[in-house]
């Protein structure tokens, strides 16, 4: 039992770090060649709590380049243009500020210094930002620990299954597991989700059908399949007789397998906070 809750401590942590490296929540590179001069730029991508998120360009030299801020806001098709002002080699610009949940994409417009011709401005890449409100450490810390626990007993459970399926093993562990994935998963996805949505993005709740909101999504993807496995096993989820459950064991097993790696697929997922 100890190599177990160890084994599954383990498998966890290492979701969890691999979850954080492939997340989209960090800044993007911009780096070229333009005019003779080296330009940089090290994106924005969140605006937290009010403000206008003041955006940076380094050009090296930085008078070989007049470069200007442009950006547009949700869906627009129109960039609007702002003016950068220099200060050494960084070019500075402050973006409007948004109410939490909405969004700007913004780029640069390049010309070479002296340059009247309207046809040589270059406009770069564009970048994405997200605003977002302030929220709750209290909130933010329930949150992420009934996640990390919901995949530490989904982990636990797919060892249960694994037991079931090579040794023939009772499957009482497995369906312990299943009910505090369902808990878990449940409370860190919907009362305290809706907290967290409400505080960061103005809204409760962006998933089907009411929006289409990723992490939302999520939530309600993994645990549809969960509930799968309850049904399958409802007797005993219950406490109740499992020779009465509506699944054979070895079934039951495969259905346990089958919603972790959704789960884990869905996880591997960026988070949209």
């Amino acid at each position: 039992m100890r190599l177990r809750i160890l084994t599954g401590i383990v498998i966890t942590l290492l979701i969890f770090v691999v979850a954080r490296r492939i997340s989209r929540n960090r800044p993007a590179e911009l780096d070229l060649e333009f005019a003779g001069a080296r330009v940089r730029h090290t994106s924005v991508y969140e605006q937290v709590g009010p403000g206008e998120p003041r955006i940076d360009l380094a050009i090296d030299p930085a008078y070989a380049v007049e470069p200007s801020l442009v950006y547009r806001v949700g869906g627009a098709e129109l960039l609007e243009t702002l003016p950068m002002e220099r200060s050494g080699p960084l070019w500075t610009a402050s973006l409007p500020s948004l109410e939490r949940g909405r969004r700007i994409e913004y780029g640069f417009r390049l010309v070479p210094a002296g340059d009247e011709s309207p046809a040589r401005p270059v406009t770069t890449r564009l970048f994405r930002i997200k605003y977002k409100g302030e929220v709750s450490p209290t909130v933010l810390v329930l949150h992420i620990l009934c996640m990390f626990a919901s995949f530490f007993f989904i982990v636990e459970s797919v060892l249960g299954a694994g037991a079931i399926l090579a040794r023939g093993e009772p499957k009482e562990f497995t369906v312990a597991m299943t009910r505090w994935v369902v808990l878990f998963s449940f409370l860190g996805g919907w009362p305290l989700g809706w907290v967290l949505n409400w505080q960061r993005f103005g809204v409760m709740w962006e998933g089907f059908p009411f929006g289409y909101d990723v992490t939302d999504n999520k939530t309600q993807i993994l645990f549809l399949f969960w509930l799968v496995v309850v049904l399958l096993s409802w007797r005993s989820f219950f406490g109740r007789r499992q020779g009465r459950d509506p699944a054979p064991v070895r079934v039951y097993a495969w259905a346990v397998l089958v919603s972790a790696a959704v789960s884990l697929a869905l996880f591997l997922v960026p988070h949209s906070l």
